[in-house]
């Protein structure tokens, strides 16, 4: 009953988990898509028919096609400029004004200079020119002022440049094609911040008296520079102003003081007509006509066959929304089905050993999980690269880049080479399944799935994933190669494009597993993986140094119980490492009362001598429940500490259990009080180490003995343990029990073998 209710157990962890996926991978793969690009050939391949289209139908752009083309009509509109008539007309009034007050500043001063003492109106004159000059002075200097009153010509030649000026335009906006042209301008006129725009096109559009033209873009200068190019007219046209230096000074600060800009650009407008030349893009490349041929039979699709043929297929799933519905239901059947396929194998005899353990049951489901996301996440990755404009190569299939390794890699590490097949077969039929149903790249993948754990199993040592990565990536150049010439696609830029991209992904997903994931699902699932056993076998583990240091003899006992077990293992199968690291450890306990076992007692002193056979059994026997509790203290994964607890079973320790009955014959002794608590050996390898532990141990005392003594010693041993019952719950055959004792013999044929005596030798 307890049996049966363990499987019931087991079957609904494994119902739940297989429940859990199917509900993951239809909810990351809704769409109907997958199917529908199943219908169309691919790129490069020979069309097997004619194609005539039977409706009619557009052939749209792609959003990258879209985006790019919209980007392209926003960066040919001009920026839009408005030259400002009031502002203009405000300003050279203003100026005109002030040059009309120096003139009339002058009139008076004259006019004083040359009054008679008796004139009346002197006073009233002198009033009236304080008030100008002191209006002038709010707008320029007294020096300024002297140097213009009393000339007329220069009046007239600064307010006729600053008039020209004004109708040219002064811009608020700098246009720079670059950021170096920008601080050039900033320090060549040491001013320290202006409006500007980014702008490298020859024309800009100017809005003037209510019409548009179109002038040079370099004829739109901003205030700094106008007035520069008006004071150097100003040089050239007023006539000896190189040699009155006070007269130049005066023009240059009447420009500066009343320059403003009268030119401003219209950022909403020029941004406005840019999102209309975005909006004009047309949205299709033309029309196809219904009984249009779009391609030949034997003809080779090229990339405007196949932009037609989804353009037709998109076409009549509009106008059959039933289809769709199909697609969507015959698309969630083939998903449900490839996870049914996956956790059938959770039925079958290969999984028992994956199946004892639940948190197993679950690292099963959660690395089928993982795959998922990892193919979701690089699905819509490799979705949004197509689309979008990047930096990256158009040639690259991001197909291959999908990390379909990473499952099959670490379950053929946390496991065996079959579950890491199966994962393989998993990952390589999504992976075709997203590539449109491609049988061909379901094939390629699983080949490349199966190179990547090829030398992953009964791993030893971590140089074994660089191989896997080498291998890999040469299986990957092959297929790729393959199938780029069954679909005439063979170019060499798209073809190392996608090997670097691939090869990064296939490195990514070894180095990934390796480093983090294994190690992550060891310490979760409580899975104990060939490197962790790797590094349980060193000597200098905490453990091992206190066996070597508390019980020498013990420590030796072991070391050769390992090799012995590792000898065997491997002749059925077995896990051969997993074998000696549990020999090493399983008599740990041991160490706390190391003199009460014969490979540790010294010089003939037997501390059971001075016990009765119920006490130095109770010792004995402690010895296993005391590793246990020191397999706990320095955290031996369980896998390790059930070689401790199984490697003696349930078996009787029948010297001292036939010595109690020699001191007490009138009793009737219990044979449990003289037997281990057990369990009994849970597998192959721990009913290994019991018969390697106690044939390594009887034949220490067998010195001189005969080939055909270790052969009937060793059968004993085994039929013993057999008729015991101590194998029933370790899956091991009467076979394999055959295979193991040929296996025993001739490994300690070896130690036995006869030597010849040399002279001086007893």
């Amino acid at each position: 009953m307890a049996e049966k209710g363990k499987t019931q157990k087991k079957y609904i962890h494994i119902g739940i988990g297989a429940a859990l996926i199917i509900a993951l991978i239809l909810f990351l793969f809704p769409d109907q898509e997958l199917a529908h690009r199943s219908e169309i050939p691919h790129l490069g391949q020979i069309s097997t028919r004619t194609i005539v289209a039977p409706i009619k139908f557009e052939v749209p752009k792609t959003e990258q096609e879209i985006e790019t083309e919209k980007e392209r009509a926003a960066e040919r509109v001009t920026a839009v400029f408005e030259f400002n008539q009031d502002e203009t007309k405000r300003v050279i009034d203003e100026f005109r004004q002030n040059i009309k007050k120096l003139a009339q500043y002058d009139s008076l001063q004259r006019a004083i200079n040359n009054a008679a003492e008796d004139d009346s109106t002197v006073n009233l004159k002198i009033q009236k020119a304080s008030k100008i000059y002191e209006a002038l002075k709010q707008r320029m200097s007294a020096t300024t002022i002297k140097s213009l009153q009393g000339s007329n010509r220069a009046r007239d030649s600064v307010f006729q440049a600053f008039n020209r000026m004004m109708q040219r335009g002064v811009s608020n906006t700098l246009l720079v094609t670059t950021k170096n042209g920008l601080q050039l301008y900033l320090d060549n006129y040491n001013i320290s911040n202006i409006k500007n725009l980014k702008y490298d096109k020859q024309t800009v559009a100017l809005v003037r008296d209510g019409e548009e033209i179109t002038i040079d873009a370099n004829s739109l200068y901003p205030r700094e520079r106008r007035i520069d190019e008006t004071f150097e007219e100003l040089q050239h046209s007023f006539p000896n102003a190189a040699s009155n230096q006070s007269i130049l000074s005066a023009f240059y600060e009447l420009l500066y003081a009343f320059t403003v800009p009268n030119v401003f650009y219209m950022e909403k407008e020029t941004e406005h007509r840019k999102e209309e030349a975005k909006n004009a893009v047309l949205l299709n490349k033309g029309i196809v006509a219904r009984g249009m041929e779009i391609v030949s039979q034997g003809a080779i699709i090229t990339k405007d066959v196949l932009e037609k043929l989804e353009a037709l297929q998109i076409a009549q799933q509009k106008e059959d929304n039933g289809r769709l519905i199909t697609a969507k239901f015959g698309q969630a059947a083939m998903l449900i089905i490839l996870v049914a396929l996956l956790f059938l194998f959770l039925f079958t005899p290969i999984a028992n050993d994956l199946t004892k353990r639940t948190s197993h049951i679950w690292s099963f489901v959660s690395l089928a999980a993982l795959q998922l996301i990892a193919f979701y996440a690089m699905h819509r990755s490799a979705t949004y690269l197509q689309v979008s404009d990047t930096a990256l190569p158009e040639g690259i299939e991001w197909i291959w880049a999908y990390p379909f390794t990473i499952a099959p890699i670490v379950m053929t590490v946390l496991f065996n080479r079959k579950v890491g097949i199966l994962f393989s077969t998993f990952s390589a039929l999504l992976t075709g399944l997203l590539a449109g149903y491609d049988l061909a790249m379901a094939v390629a993948s699983f080949c490349i799935c199966y190179a990547s754990i090829h030398f992953l199993e009964k791993m030893r040592y971590r140089v074994q994933f660089i191989w896997g990565i080498i291998s890999s990536i040469a299986m990957f150049a092959a297929v790729l190669s393959i199938i780029l010439l069954l679909r005439n696609r063979m170019e060499w830029v798209g073809f190392y494009q996608t090997l670097i991209a691939g090869s990064i992904m296939l490195a990514v997903c070894a180095a990934l597993s390796s480093s983090f994931l294994i190690h992550v699902a060891e310490r979760i699932f409580k899975i104990t993986t060939v490197l962790t056993l790797m590094e349980m076998s060193d000597f200098n583990r905490p453990a091992l140094k206190r066996i070597s240091q508390l019980a020498p003899g013990t420590f030796h006992h072991s070391i050769q119980v390992s090799n012995l077990a590792e000898k065997v293992a491997d002749s059925i199968g077995a896990n051969s490492l997993l074998v000696r690291v549990q020999a090493l450890y399983h008599d740990l306990g041991k160490t706390l009362r190391p003199e009460f076992f014969t490979e540790n007692q010294k010089n003939g002193v037997n501390p059971h001598q001075s016990l009765d056979a119920l006490q130095s059994a109770k010792i004995i026997t402690s010895h296993v429940e005391q590793g246990m509790v020191l397999a706990k203290e320095h955290k031996l994964p369980d896998i390790i500490a059930a070689g401790i607890a199984e490697h003696h079973g349930t078996g009787l320790i029948k010297f001292f259990y036939h010595k109690a009955k020699e001191e007490n014959p009138e009793k009737n002794i219990d044979p449990k009080l003289f037997s281990y608590k057990g369990p009994k050996p849970q597998s192959k390898e721990t009913a290994i180490l019991m018969l390697a532990d106690m044939i390594e141990a009887t034949s220490r005392s067998m010195a001189g003995a005969s080939a055909e003594d270790i052969r009937n010693m060793i059968h004993k041993t085994i039929f013993e343990r057999l008729t015991d019952g101590e194998f029933n719950e370790s899956n091991l055959s009467v076979k394999e029990m055959a295979m193991l004792e040929e296996a025993f013999v001739s490994s300690l044929e070896g130690q036995f073998h006869t030597r010849v005596k040399y002279p001086g030798q007893k």
